[in-house]
């Protein structure tokens, strides 16, 4: 009879959709202590074989290194603009020292990174390595893949931006993409304080000029209303096609009224600028 037809239909429908449902893969799950443990040990090794760029060594290359440098944009990118797609090319940038009360190796300080080129080329902040102090340098897949710093490409201290290579091949890359417009969606994927591989999401809120005491001239940042903090440092901004339309640079915290001592209080807001891909393109001398 035609009515069976159709209630045969709808239950083959229903068993269709749950069996679609029932093989959707699983969420990408992020072990955070887990990742740390892996650095501990695997940069520890890379630390006790010495042959790699000490933190001291990594310092003095930002500083001497040019501003632009040749770097071949090859191999594969995201098939999609999935957060697992992603986070395939996007990195924590970290180190390891040994203290003077045991013999052990700690994890230093994070921040983030992103792939250029499938041959070990990567961005991250300036300020991240002008500091670098650990006894060797590396970044840390979301899988806990480790691959050692081993030199520093490029460097601009005014647009906070540095190039550099890591000991390894086959990386996926990401795409540069055009200048993102206020109000354009973005996302950003960084290690805010050592929750790894942590996404975020808003829109390019403004551009200005920013200023500075060793950059009075002044340079373009783009203002984002994704949030991230401490460990975001050099992170990817990605626009809906999953393609980097800046990077992760600072935060400006804005507070009402100090108290009796002049500490700041009541925060109203905290804003979040980027450096805008252009800067980017420019190190690179790509359009």
């Amino acid at each position: 009879m035609p009515g069976e037809g159709v209630a045969w239909g709808m239950i083959r429908f229903g068993l269709f959709c749950a069996l679609a449902i029932s093989v959707q893969a699983a969420p990408l799950v992020v072990d955070d202590a887990k990742l740390i443990r892996q650095v501990q040990k695997e940069l520890g090794k890379i630390g006790d074989d010495g042959k790699e760029m000490s933190g001291e060594e990594l310092a003095k290359a930002v500083k001497e290194a040019p501003k632009t440098c040749e770097v071949e944009l090859k191999g594969d990118l995201p098939t999609s603009a999935s957060y697992a797609n992603l986070t395939r090319s996007v990195f924590a940038l970290t180190s390891v020292y040994k203290c003077e009360k045991c013999d052990k190796w700690h994890v230093g300080g994070t921040a983030s990174a992103w792939c250029l080129s499938e041959d070990g080329v990567m961005v991250t902040n300036y300020h991240v390595l002008e500091g670098a102090k650990g006894a060797v340098y590396g970044v840390v897949s979301r899988d806990g893949e480790i691959w050692p710093v081993t030199e520093v490409l490029a460097a601009d201290q005014a647009n906070d931006l540095a190039v550099f290579r890591v000991k390894g091949e086959g990386f996926q890359r990401l795409a540069l993409g055009k200048v993102a417009e206020v109000g354009d969606k973005i996302r950003v994927i960084s290690h805010p304080n050592r929750k790894f591989f942590l996404q975020t999401s808003g829109e390019v809120a403004r551009y200005h000029v920013s200023r500075t005491r060793k950059s009075k001239a002044g340079s373009v940042r783009m203002t984002v209303t994704a949030d991230y903090a401490k460990g975001s440092s050099g992170g990817p901004v990605f626009n809906e096609r999953g393609e980097v339309v800046g990077v992760v640079a600072s935060t400006q915290s804005i507070y009402y009224a100090k108290d009796e001592d002049g500490d700041q209080e009541n925060l109203q807001m905290v804003v979040k600028d980027t450096v805008p891909v252009g800067a980017v393109k420019k190190m690179l001398d790509v359009e």
